[in-house]
């Protein structure tokens, strides 16, 4: 009985650290997170603005998934925005802001966005997974 469990633990920690080397060998999924507070009645029209901006994420093919959520039980932070846009590694977060960047359509609606004072940027993080 006990050569059973002894042989049972070895296989399990076998199994562990086949595991952890698969996971290693996965490069961490990467989430850049934009908290806006959106003025005056104008969350419509910004997400809108941010449903623009995800189809020239598509059209771009950045690896990158945008998504979009509100805080409605966080104290001060209550109505605050959080735009997400999540990617499988660094490298291609890298590549994604890269391709967004250099286009014409991108830029100028950011601007737009920046300037129609619509929303007070909060923070812009960028996040490195670590779940174990």
């Amino acid at each position: 009985m006990k050569r059973i469990f002894t042989h049972g633990l070895m296989a399990l920690g076998v199994i562990v650290l086949l595991a952890q080397a698969g996971h290693a060998a996965d490069p961490p999924k990467v989430l850049n997170v934009l908290a806006v507070k959106v003025k005056g009645g104008q969350e419509d029209a910004y997400l809108q603005k941010v449903k623009a901006l995800n189809a020239i994420i598509a059209r771009l093919q950045t690896g990158g998934t945008m998504r979009v959520w509100r805080a409605t039980q966080a104290g001060d932070a209550t109505g605050t925005l959080y735009v997400g846009i999540e990617y499988p590694s660094l490298e291609s977060f890298a590549k994604g802001m890269t391709k967004t960047g250099a286009d014409d359509e991108w830029r100028k609606l950011v601007r737009e966005v920046d300037a129609s004072g619509m929303r007070e940027l909060l923070g812009n993080s960028l996040m490195v997974e670590v779940t174990p």
